[in-house]
């Protein structure tokens, strides 16, 4: 009797470590899911508060836009009043600038004018050793004539934006919007810490407004914006210790889209939790796309942890303990106990479910993965053909990824995969449709109960140009595309998944052996024989 109760002691002991363990890992786990939602939510408000201050600083050339439109002719007196009243409330701005359009013309008299104002004033553009020179002749000119504040700007006064392709390119799209549009990031030569700023263009039309925009056109109000100084203004106290944050311009090449990085101060190896990394759209407004990526510390992680898995823990130790105890003094107690055991075993297999779930989705762009999409098409084809509803299945592929990795490496080839995840995610507008990464650049969309399956190709199709990530290495584009084979099915008699699988893959060979960033889909029509396909 007394091995007996010693070995039932024993395996009661080791049960309760193991079961106390268990909850500890469970409700470790629970917390680490509430941290990470804190920090996504916290990642959300700062994007939106990034725009909101973003948009607040634009109000300055709105309103410097204001004061050109009721006055016909500006003076510099009057630019510098208006523009230092305007900066005294948007601190944050760099420089206001007055950048008139001038024909060669009247380039002499601008030049002589300029002079009355600013010494040795004249029309300059960057030289190709990288200092300031005098312009060359064009046919229009679109120099710095009033600059506010002039002080740590002046070599900004003269410059002619005419003669840089960039600005060439934000000024024509402001000309066609009407509105403001935004550079790409620009180094700000006033800084000493080489911050990255970006330049706000909103032109000034005379009216009536021409069908030429750029006839009726008398210039430009330029804001010069520090994005550093804009965005630390939206600080938590000791983010510096918990978040790395990166601002990326997603309409810009790879390998120019940071606009701002803030690292981790004193950081040691390993520090950055990476498996956390989240990514938030900023903005999507004057011409430029911008994205928040943010990764939390192992600090961040810890500060925010309780003692309540220990707690749990150490009472479960308690708890199964004081059970053993009391099953020497009373053995018609292990019965119930044995109940708590078969409760607590049950709440384990819940738990052992939920990290089976979590094993379903891809770790790099957050969607479903192959294991998952391929249990949920078995499914979704059962019941279509079960309530003969029609099916449509579409297959992705990235064209030319491999020469993505190999011109940009694989962390840009990493971010590429989940922008292009995300943006098919959004276009995807029911509950019932899925999308899920079944190979390294493959993709897989299922839309149950629809016969439009083409159309969805082409959205999405349409949606992977939109972002314009650029792929110079590609011979058919200069941006990533995407090629989609899609098999639309009316009733799904004489066919299995397998079939409509290989189907869609068939048509995206077609898609790739058309050149690539192509849409060909194959439709297979109800009472119609398989091999009477047809192909569009």
């Amino acid at each position: 009797m007394g091995k007996r109760l010693y070995r039932i002691t024993l395996i009661s002991a080791i049960m309760g470590v193991i079961i106390s363990s268990v909850f500890f890992g469970l409700f470790y786990q629970v917390e680490t899911k509430n941290i990470e939602r804190e920090f996504q939510d916290e990642i959300n408000d700062k994007a939106l508060s990034y725009y909101k201050g973003l948009k607040f600083n634009l109000e300055s050339i709105y309103a410097l836009k204001a004061h050109f439109d009721h006055n016909e002719t500006i003076s510099l007196t009057s630019f510098a009043q208006e523009a230092a009243y305007i900066l005294s409330r948007h601190n944050k701005v760099q420089a206001l600038e007055w950048i008139p359009r001038v024909p060669h013309s009247a380039r002499e008299h601008f030049e002589a004018e300029g002079k009355t104002h600013y010494k040795g004033y004249q029309f300059t553009e960057r030289l190709s050793s990288g200092e300031m020179g005098l312009a060359t002749e064009r046919d229009y000119y679109y120099p710095v004539f009033y600059l506010e504040p002039l002080e740590l700007n002046r070599a900004a006064m003269g410059y002619d934006l005419n003669s840089n392709a960039q600005r060439r390119e934000v000024m024509s799209r402001a000309i066609d919007s009407g509105d403001v549009q935004l550079s790409e990031g620009v180094a700000l030569v006033q800084s000493k810490d080489n911050r990255i700023g970006v330049l706000a263009l909103i032109p000034v039309f005379d009216t009536p407004i021409l069908n030429n925009r750029e006839e009726s056109l008398r210039g430009f109000i330029a804001g010069v914006f520090d994005i550093k100084s804009i965005f630390s203004a939206i600080y938590r106290g000791g983010e510096e210790k918990e978040i790395a944050i990166t601002l990326w311009d997603a309409s810009t090449p790879a390998n120019k889209s940071a606009l701002y990085s803030r690292d981790l101060s004193h950081r040691s190896p390993g520090e950055l939790l990476i498996q956390y990394r989240y990514t938030r759209s900023v903005m999507n407004y004057a011409g430029r796309r911008w994205v928040l990526e943010a990764i939390p510390s192992r600090h961040y992680f810890s500060s925010r942890r309780t003692h309540t898995p220990w707690w749990i823990f150490i009472v479960g130790n308690v708890c199964f303990g004081l059970s053993t105890w009391m099953a020497f003094i009373a053995a018609k107690k292990n019965e119930a106990m044995q109940n708590a055991l078969d409760e607590k075993n049950a709440q384990l297999n819940n738990a052992n479910e939920k990290l089976e779930r979590l094993t379903k989705t891809d770790a790099l762009t957050g969607i479903a993965n192959r294991r998952y999409f391929d249990e949920y098409f078995g499914k979704e084809f059962l019941r279509s053909k079960r309530e003969s509803k029609p099916l449509a299945l579409l297959i992705l592929d990235i064209d030319c990824f491999k020469q993505f990795n190999d011109t940009y490496g694989h962390q840009a080839g990493d971010r590429c995969l989940r922008l292009v995840a995300t943006e098919l995610e959004r276009v995807l507008k029911r509950p019932a449709d899925r999308i899920a990464r079944i190979g390294g650049e493959e993709f897989a969309v299922l839309l149950p109960n629809t016969t439009s399956g083409i159309v969805v190709a082409k959205q999405c199709k349409t949606a992977i140009e939109r972002i314009a990530i650029e792929h110079t290495s590609a011979k058919h584009a200069k941006v990533v595309t995407v090629s989609v084979g899609v098999v639309s099915v009316s009733k799904l008699e004489n066919q299995t998944p397998e079939s409509l699988f290989n189907l869609a893959d068939s048509a995206l060979y077609q898609a790739k052996s058309a050149g690539r960033n192509t849409v060909r889909c194959i439709k297979v029509l109800p009472d119609v024989a398989p091999e009477l396909v047809t192909l569009c």
